[in-house]
């Protein structure tokens, strides 16, 4: 349910931003310690904000998850690096099933 997807987005969502910090991190010794740092203490935005880097991404969309949009949840979370996504699958895969479900619901209703 969406719910559970809701209660389940704060983990997936860590695991993500954890993934993606250590894959995007830069080669230079500061750019790799500031990762390592934000990884171990797992702190991420909670509020929306703008911005393309893997927080503001997982911020936006644990804000549309939080307002029932799921569709727009799942197109920010396209933004992120592949390796916040593959950390993040088992939970994208639910999501994405529910809205699947949802999106045939929605057909099934306008033709019946």
């Amino acid at each position: 349910t969406l719910a559970e997807l809701r209660r389940a987005f704060p983990e997936a969502a860590r695991a993500g931003l954890a993934a993606a910090l250590q894959a995007t991190a830069g080669d230079g010794l500061g750019a790799r310690a500031v990762g390592f740092l934000r990884t171990q203490v797992g702190a991420r935005s909670l509020d929306p904000r703008a911005g393309d880097d893997p927080d503001a991404v997982l911020s936006r969309a644990e804000a549309a998850l939080d307002a029932g949009a799921l569709a727009d949840a799942l197109a920010e979370l396209q933004a992120l690096p592949v390796a916040g996504r593959a950390a993040m699958a088992e939970w994208l895969a639910r999501a994405e099933a529910r809205q699947a479900a949802g999106d045939a619901l929605d057909t099934l209703a306008a033709t019946g």
